[in-house]
């Protein structure tokens, strides 16, 4: 299997290959039989970007080591997609962008993300001083071997197409995570590719379990909740102070997602389309306002809330409420009136 990634850069860099032996070991616990590529900028003698690397038919194990005075951004790029990527941030702190235009937070050491990769470009943006970077990145073609944890964090984004990127939240790596991450990625007295493939195909269970221990309650269907408690009250809160109902489209920009995620956030949750629940919650609002106004005429009504009809709102209205707006805002006046005696 070739590497998973390419890496890039904003500038001109030389490499320099070493075979495995060949080059010190990144951290602690280094990868046996290790590729090492070294990166120097002529223009920039304080940067300097080591990657090590060693790829089966299953995976590829990538440590990353950047060192600058200056912050600088390496950009990488799958050879082949989808590719699912477990990384962790061991010294540093790292930023990733994501594909939405999103920027996320820089997670201190320890943070990792599982994610299933389906695009061209990903940038890692390395802030000043020594940032080093653990992937594990997994062929898609190969997950049937894996066993059935992995098969359950392939399939924590529930209903997403194969097509699209899926990053979780931040994960803190617990204990179990770490030490399990440790022995996979260096166990001792291995000097064969045979022993050491054997070695991670027997591990690689393990610490997909562990993964979705870390993830249990963080994963992404609880980060579409999460997204879309926030979500809801914006559309409540939009409505409540212009009168108008706003377009999906306009709530998915705003919330840095795609209109189809946001079909599936509440087709999910709610059983109802966006727009759907966007006309629910605006007639309901037109309710309020009808009843609370009571001197205001229905045409009026009907202007403040975006329609340029009379009869187009009084329409919406009735198939709501299954009443007219005059009936309703009657009926409402007289349980007023009941409520009093």
């Amino acid at each position: 299997m070739q590497q998973h990634f390419h890496i890039t850069f904003l500038f001109e860099v030389a490499e320099s290959h070493h075979r495995p032996g060949e080059h010190p070991p990144l951290c602690a616990y280094p990868i046996p039989l290790a590729h090492t590529v070294s990166y120097r900028a002529p223009a920039l003698p304080t940067f300097k970007f080591i990657r090590q690397y060693y790829a089966n038919a299953l995976l590829a194990l990538i440590l990353l080591e950047g060192n600058g005075a200056e912050p600088f951004t390496a950009v990488l790029r799958p050879y082949e997609n989808p590719a699912y990527i477990f990384a962790v941030t061991l010294e540093g702190l790292l930023r990733y962008d994501y594909p939405s235009g999103e920027t996320s937070e820089m997670p201190p050491p320890g943070t990792a993300y599982f994610a299933r990769l389906c695009g061209k470009e990903y940038p890692v943006h390395f802030p000043s001083g020594t940032n080093r970077l653990l992937l594990v990145i997994l062929h898609a073609a190969q997950l049937a071997i894996i066993g059935e944890d992995f098969n359950e964090l392939a399939n924590l984004p529930d209903a997403t197409p194969i097509t699209e990127d899926i990053i979780s939240p931040p994960i803190h790596a617990d204990s179990l995570l770490m030490r399990r991450l440790i022995r996979f990625i260096s166990p001792s007295g291995i000097n064969r590719r045979k022993d050491f493939n054997q070695h991670l195909l027997f591990h690689l269970p393990g610490v997909c379990s562990a993964i979705k221990g870390a993830l249990h309650g963080k994963g992404q269907l609880h980060y579409d909740e999460e997204k879309l408690k926030r979500i809801i009250p914006h559309i409540s809160s939009i409505i409540s102070e212009t009168h108008r109902a706003p377009e999906p489209k306009e709530i998915a920009d705003q919330f840095h997602i795609t209109p189809k995620k946001l079909e599936r956030l509440f087709q999910n949750s709610m059983q109802c389309s966006p727009s759907a629940y966007i006309k629910q919650q605006h007639m309901e609002a037109a309710g309020v306002y009808l009843t609370d106004h009571p001197d205001r005429r229905i045409y009026e009504i009907a202007d403040i809330f975006g329609y340029t009809h009379t009869a187009g709102f009084s329409k919406a209205f009735t198939k709501h409420y299954g009443v007219s707006p005059n009936t309703h805002r009657a009926a409402t006046e007289l349980s007023k009136i009941d409520a009093q005696h």
